[in-house]
């Protein structure tokens, strides 16, 4: 074995077969990635709920966010919901924006349609505490909602699904916040694998670039309703695996909020 395409140092005093079977754990590791293997693809379910339609308007925004000093910068994806009692509330994701650094606080969050140069929302308040970056299979932790100091159109809220999530083998719609690069919504669609209370896993149809696409709203093509936000992706025989937070978690945290503060404070 050429040991000098392996670590140097004291990993050159090691068996041979002890390098090797590292060797293997890491490209498992690394082969694995993820949430749990596809499996077979669930039927389709039965559905109870009313059929809806897939929004018309822009769903999945641009987030854009702004330290002190500094210039926005484009930092993922988000979107906005319409609660029960017509509060419209901001979503995004904890692992896209930096919280606690004294020397480089956070101002403000803004979320705008690709291709567009307004923003449609500009927020600088927190709804209740910000989640933190997920670290396992748990998406949700990973979360920010955001409080509008302004009035903002109602029809760009995504009306949450009363189901809290997908069903297993539902077909659902990733309404990507970057768009089509063309001014263009950009939906991709998928499978749902499986669901649980901190968890919802899509087998993509078709494999892309899912850079800074955390953020974006999975759309139930049957209600037509939001059903979870993107978190994270991991390749499964040439086909994306997404894992999401449900929406009945997210729709939670916002009407359980009770502290309003400055993201700068």
């Amino acid at each position: 074995m050429n040991t000098k395409f392996v670590i140097r140092g004291v990993l050159l005093a090691l068996p041979v077969a002890v390098i090797a079977t590292a060797v293997g754990l890491a490209l498992m590791v690394r082969q694995t990635g993820i949430g749990p293997p596809p499996g077979p693809t669930p039927p389709p379910p039965t559905i109870l709920a009313p059929r809806g339609v897939l929004p018309a308007g822009p769903a999945g925004f641009q987030e854009w966010v702004r330290y002190r000093g500094e210039p926005y910068g484009l930092a993922g994806s988000g979107f906005l919901i319409l609660l029960s009692d017509g509060e419209i509330v901001g979503v995004t994701t904890a692992h896209s924006v930096s919280f606690g650094d004294f020397n480089r606080p956070l101002e403000r969050i803004a979320l705008r349609v690709a291709g567009q140069t307004d923003f449609v929302a500009e927020f600088d308040t927190l709804r209740g505490q910000p989640g933190r970056p997920r670290t396992g299979d748990d998406f949700t932790v990973d979360y920010v909602l955001l409080q509008p100091t302004q009035p903002l159109d109602p029809a760009l809220g995504l009306i949450p699904d009363p189901r809290g999530a997908a069903q297993p083998g539902e077909r659902v719609s990733l309404f990507s916040g970057l768009g089509d690069d063309h001014g263009g919504q950009r939906i991709l669609d998928g499978t749902v694998q499986s669901v649980s209370d901190t968890a919802v896993w899509v087998l993509m149809d078709d494999t892309f670039n899912p850079s800074m696409m955390s953020g974006s709203p999975f759309v139930s093509q049957h209600t037509g309703q939001v059903v979870g936000m993107a978190g994270a992706a991991s390749p499964r025989r040439n086909r994306l695996l997404l894992g999401a937070h449900p929406i009945g978690s997210i729709v939670y945290l916002a009407e359980t909020a009770a502290e309003f503060q400055k993201m700068s404070q």
